[in-house]
This record gives structure tokens, sequence and C-alpha cells, in this order.
């Protein structure tokens, strides 16, 4: 804009001293006629010249204005990862009031399809609370990483500050390593912000950050885990008990397919949790560690773009596996006619089959 401005003025100011030069040569005296036509000449020049000043002043307030408002534009999309704070990063006082998001069975469709490999399904329609088909959804299952989704809701409706700071400690990452568990990757020493550590938990999978969000909200994991299990009877859960934060395996740690799709619907009621939910990649702000930041992909967007069904458009969700669960994904989705619905498949052989699970769901159920 700086730059633009000064070649104006340069402009400008070269008309200005041929003007002048024109006015300091000797005149030729010129009869009576010739002299009004050059008279005439000249104010018409002087008009277009006056003009063009004005229109060239107009333009360059609209690039002005355009800028600005590209900037605000920017600023604002940049700020938008966190819609429930605000512009300082103070959360909002609010919470959110859940209906009771327990779906009912009313013409449900029993899943037979062979190819449909997933041990324990449910498909919901969200708007009508309605469960459009399902295969053994009330089993108790092992929900693996799709636990993480109760880990952010509750974290999200519990952090005070998203630009307060967690300094990540060798006893949150080497178990975690040893155990060969998903990380985001933030080091011993690293100082990590809320929005990092919301989205280090939900698209890589990071136990690292859902450790460091119990830790700073609760004290410690154990306690975290206390708000997790009073969580689940507010949304009344049938069958589900949390251990631990990440999924990591644990016998008593267990879900069923239709109490997921609860806890996903609760989160999706949530604008935060449901923006980063369906973000597909993020990268962390710059610290000491990492110069650049960690970019971080989502799980279940690594592998599908979420078009793929015919009809329906998956927009996010959350991925799990644990020897003892098997693949699991928990995804929400809307048809072309604008319907959402919540779809969670539950311990199927290997990853791929889980996605195209997902896929064939979505086609053959979003109508």
């Amino acid at each position: 804009m700086q730059e633009n401005n000064k070649e104006y003025e340069e402009y400008l100011y070269a008309i200005e001293n041929s003007i002048n030069k024109q006015k300091e040569k000797p005149q030729k005296t010129l009869p009576t006629v010739q002299k009004k036509k050059r008279k005439t000449r000249l104010n018409v020049k002087a008009v277009a010249l006056a003009v063009l000043s004005v229109l060239s002043v107009i333009v360059l307030i609209v690039v002005i204005s355009l800028g600005i408002k590209s900037c605000n534009k920017t600023k604002q999309t940049d700020e938008s990862i966190v819609l429930n704070a605000d512009t300082s990063g103070k959360a909002k006082k609010y919470k959110v009031k859940y209906e009771n998001l327990v779906p009912k069975y009313q013409n449900a469709e029993i899943i037979t399809d062979a190819e449909i490999t997933g041990k324990s399904i449910i498909f919901v329609d969200d708007e009508k609370n309605e469960v459009v088909a399902s295969r053994e959804a009330t089993v108790r299952m092992y929900p693996a990483s799709t636990t993480k989704i109760m880990t952010l809701l509750v974290a999200v409706e519990n952090i005070k500050d998203y630009n307060d700071t967690f300094t990540m400690t060798y006893e949150i990452t080497d178990p975690l390593y040893k155990e060969g568990a998903t990380v985001a990757g933030f080091l011993s020493g690293e100082v990590v912000n809320m929005y990092d550590l919301i989205y280090g938990t939900i698209l890589p999978s990071g136990g690292d950050a859902s450790i460091a969000l119990a830790q700073k909200i609760a004290g410690s994991e154990e306690e975290f885990v206390v708000l997790m299990n009073k969580k689940a009877k507010e949304l009344k859960l049938k069958d589900t008990h949390f251990t631990n934060c990440t999924g990591l395996y644990n016998e008593n740690h267990y879900c069923t397919a239709e109490d997921l799709s609860v806890i996903l619907r609760a989160a999706m009621r949530n604008d935060i949790c449901r923006k980063v939910l369906s973000t597909y990649k993020y990268t962390t702000s710059k610290t000491a560690q990492h110069s650049e930041g960690i970019e971080l992909e989502n799980t279940l967007f690594k592998y599908m773009y979420g078009t793929e069904p015919e009809g329906a458009t998956i927009l996010g969700g959350k991925t799990g596996f644990v020897n003892e669960s098997g693949y699991c994904i928990a995804s929400f989705g809307k048809s072309d006619s604008g319907k959402t619905f919540v779809c969670v498949a539950l311990a199927s052989a290997s990853r791929w089959p889980a996605v195209y699970d997902q896929i064939k769901l979505y086609t053959k159920y979003a109508k």
C-alpha cells in the first residue's frame, strides 16, 4: 500500500512540474481566436486531470478499504478456531443444555450386510433422535481412542482460558512411547497452550495432549476421569465406564455404540468440539522445541476425503484402535438433502474395512 502511495505522489509531482514548466516558457502572441482555443484546451486538460486525480484517490481508498477488510477477515479466521472464547482467549461462561440424546429404535433396520465388518454399529438420524439402522449397538465394547471425544467434551466445558499453558513432562510422554501409544509429539519441557492441547487430543489422537489436559484441568488423570464418568451419567449413558482419558485398554474401560453416539452428538452441540472434530489439519504454536509448530492431521480424513459416500458427506469424527477393541470410528455427516446423521462402528477387523464401513453406511442410510 505504501509503495503505491509513493508512486502516486511522484506521478502527481511530475505532472505539477510539467505544468509549471509550461507556464515558464515564453508565450508567443497569438491571435485572439487562437488564444481562446488554447485556453479552452488547457481548461479541458485541467478538468480531465482533476477528474483523473479524484478517480485515482477513490480507487486508492477502495483498495485500502478492501485491504483492511481482508486483514480483518484473516484475523477472524485465525481466531475462529475457538468459537466459544472471546478474542482474549477467555472462555465464554455458558454450558450447553443437552436434551435427551439417547436415540429411539422406532422402525430401526437390523444391519445384516456381511460386507459391513463392524461388530457393533449404530446409524442415527440426529434431528429425529431415531436409530435408522443398527447391529449389536447395546453390546459392551472397548472404545479405544474414540474415548477422546468425551475427553474433548469434558475439557472444553472446563477450560477457563484458552491462552493458559501446560508444561509437558517426561512422566507423561515416556510411558506413552514405551506402550506404543499415539502421541501428538509434544516434548518434555515444552510449554503448550489449551488450543494446541485440544487439537492434539483429537486430530492425531495424542495421548500426551489428553493427559496434559486432564492434569491441567483436574490436577490428575484420575480426577479428570471422575469428571468423565459424571458426564456419562448426565448424558444418561446406559453402559459406559471410563478408567482413563486416552482409550488405552483396561477391562473396566468400556462403552457401547449407542452410548458413544450420544457422546458424539453431545460434542456436536458444543461449537468448539464440533469445530475440532471436523478439522482436517492444524499447526500448533511455535515453541522452543518446535520452531515451526507441529502439523497435526485428522486420523479420519487421513484415509478419506469425506465425500466418498453417494448422497452424503462425512463432516468429522474420531478413530480409535487398540488390539482388544479392533478398529473403531465415530463420525457425523450430512445427506445431500441437509439431514444430519451420526455413525458409530466398533470392532472392525482392520483399518480399511472400518473406513469402507463408514462409506457404505452413509451411502445406504443417509437418505
